[in-house]
């Protein structure tokens, strides 16, 4: 193994000094305007006129970003500084004519986190850019560099010149030296993947034996350390190991994690890579976020295992700027959410209360929130258009199906089967760089595991409507969702559950008539509703959470609560309409609901011990 690295690093070495690969030189020392420098140097063998392209979309995502739209002043020069012509030929690509006799293309690059002037849609924060000179720079990759469309496998150079007070967290070997940093990588693609938060130095490690685990905070009010992070989640990395079958399966890992006071899209959460995880989440202590961090960390770290060693053919072979859809976002996305928790449980670190907890709060969410009659399957196809409302449901009925495939295969098989066993199998069979068809993977399930019963949970569940039968399911371990099980909670007209973020005017939605209340229903909330203010204070996403808090802490029945609510007309325009109604405390479904059954046979028992330990 090590004399084929020796052989791969002198061919990627010898490709750069025979000017064959791409070389990205990045200024950081001289930012303007929140604004970045870049010139690219590409090789010379790329014909008489090419494509230079931004991405459209990059994985992990299922929105269409246009990255193009945040580049500016693009030009092409000759050697002697002559300009050579070029044609945008749309948003994210430009065409650059007499290439022979190119030198270099220059070009310049806003941020995506603060650029309101730049229209269009809206990019989640851990895919986008951020350009503070003095603080922060988060430099994922596909924000600020290109590529040459067809020559994507190029080997490719990334030279990144530094003010002394940041530095350059990431995944990647840095080889150069002082405010000099250089990154190589064998092709594009894999440049994308290693992202890399410039800031001031907050950073420790995690040593694994076989792995070792970077840790890099950004906090702008100091209000948590880097290690402090580390001790909250090395319990979990332990379990992680365990879980995996004892071993993890990278040499280096680094988690890049950025916690803001001011969440500007009104969400937060993560995105992840082969080998590193970038974060964007609310600023908080240890206290207030450490479980947060722990469920965050272990979702992004799972899909090291999908989709980055488990994949179809649209995730191995990206189209950045015409991308395909797997159907297959159960096994990404929900299994992976199912995976986080489920851990964490095995691992002692949640009991099992906490875990159905979850499974509660999912259920719930997913039939306030998302279409029973749309497929997963379909969903997963079509989320970059017809569907893309529904995509968030992969961490709720997604985690559901995850769990119930678990609790499937170990009844079935007599417990010699369950989805750890089953994604080290997928992982084997194929690894990293081999893709699966997509219309083959149920086939694929069923023969590795010798389970033909399993059909059915795919044609049902997966790729069809059924309502998923999660009583069955818990069941079988010897549980019960007892809906009789009642208790008096404070509300503020809605479950907290039903609610979703409109991005476009930052305001949290009543996203259905299910989430609406007796309170709320005396006070004529409605679907659809868009929440202005709370007794008068503001309840945009800045203030949502401090606002309505400070409300159900002082207020009593009898007291007045008053909404004003944004609602559309007729004719799609908002009126604001003031809605109120003497305060009273609901009945509701008790938010613990799953509970074991007093007398559990051999078969729940064994089951049950088999899927917690």
């Amino acid at each position: 193994m090590q004399s084929v690295i020796k052989i791969s690093l002198f061919c990627l070495i010898a490709f750069f000094s025979l000017g064959q690969g791409i070389q990205y030189r990045v200024d950081l020392q001289r930012i303007q305007n929140d604004r970045v420098k870049i010139q690219v140097y590409l090789p010379k063998n790329l014909g008489n006129t090419f494509v230079y392209s931004f991405p459209k979309q990059v994985p992990g995502t299922y929105s269409n970003y246009d990255f193009g739209r945040y580049i500016q002043d693009f030009r092409a020069f000759k050697k002697d500084g002559t300009p050579l012509a070029i044609k945008q030929k749309n948003v994210n690509q430009f065409q650059i004519e007499q290439a022979s006799l190119l030198d270099h293309l220059e070009y310049e690059v806003n941020d995506t986190w603060d650029s309101p002037e730049i229209q269009g849609e809206y990019i989640f924060e851990p895919a986008g850019t951020n350009i503070q000179a003095d603080s922060m720079v988060a430099f994922n990759v596909h924000g600020f560099l290109g590529y040459v469309v067809g020559h994507e496998k190029l080997p490719v150079q990334i030279t990144i010149d530094k003010p002394s007070h940041l530095y350059g967290s990431t995944s990647l070997v840095n080889t150069g030296k002082g405010n000099r940093d250089v990154f190589k990588t064998s092709n594009y693609q894999s440049l994308v993947d290693a992202p890399i938060l410039y800031s001031v130095a907050d950073t420790t490690s995690i040593s694994f034996g076989e792995t070792t685990i970077l840790v890099s905070t950004y906090s702008p009010n100091h209000t948590i350390s880097a290690m402090q992070i580390a001790e909250n989640i090395r319990p979990l990395l332990i379990a992680q190991r365990n879980y995996l079958g004892g071993k993890l399966p990278v040499k280096r890992y680094a988690f890049l994690i950025v916690l803001s006071d001011h969440l500007k899209g009104g969400s937060f959460g993560a995105l992840e890579h082969a080998q590193s995880s970038f974060y964007y989440l609310p600023e908080g202590t240890i206290d207030q976020l450490g479980q947060t961090i722990r469920d965050v960390c272990a979702h992004e770290f799972f899909h090291i295992v999908t989709p980055l060693s488990i994949h179809s053919e649209e995730i191995g072979d990206f189209d950045f700027i015409n991308p395909k859809m797997s159907e297959h976002l159960w096994l990404y996305e929900g299994l992976t959410e199912y995976a986080a928790h489920h851990m964490q449980l095995k691992g002692h670190l949640i009991d099992a209360n906490a875990f159905f907890r979850t499974i509660q709060e999912k259920k719930e969410t997913m039939e306030m929130q998302y279409d029973p009659r749309v497929a997963f399957t379909t969903m997963s196809k079509q989320v970059l258009g017809k569907y893309k409302d529904q995509y968030a449901n992969v961490y709720q009925k997604g985690a559901l199906i995850g769990f119930g495939l678990d609790v499937t295969l170990r009844q079935l098989s007599q417990g010699k089967w369950n989805n750890q066993l089953l994604l080290q199998a997928l992982a084997k069979e194929y690894g990293p760089s081999k893709s699966f068809k997509d219309p083959e993977l149920f086939d694929k399930i069923i023969q590795i595991t010798n389970q033909p019963a399993l059909r059915d949970f795919f044609t049902d569940y997966v790729a069809g409507t059924k309502p998923l039968p999660i009583q069955t399911w818990l069941d079988q371990l010897g549980y019960i969702w007892d809906e009789n099980q009642q208790e008096e909670a404070k509300t503020l007209g809605f479950d907290i559950q039903g609610l979703s973020i409109n991005t476009e005017t930052k305001r949290a939605i009543i996203q259905s008539k299910s989430a609406i209340n007796a309170l709320g229903q005396l006070m004529d909330i409605q679907e659809k509703d868009e929440l202005v203010a709370i007794n008068g204070l503001p309840t945009d996403i800045e203030n949502f959470v401090l606002n309505t808090q400070k409300i159900l802490q002082i207020i009593q029945p009898g007291d007045t609560l008053a909404w004003d609510v944004a609602r559309k007309d007729a004719q799609g325009n908002y009126q604001t309409v003031h809605l109120k109604a003497p305060y009273f405390v609901i009945q509701q479904t008790s938010r613990q609901a799953i509970r074991p059954i007093k007398n559990p046979n051999k078969e729940q028992l064994d089951l049950r011990a088999n899927w917690m330990q």
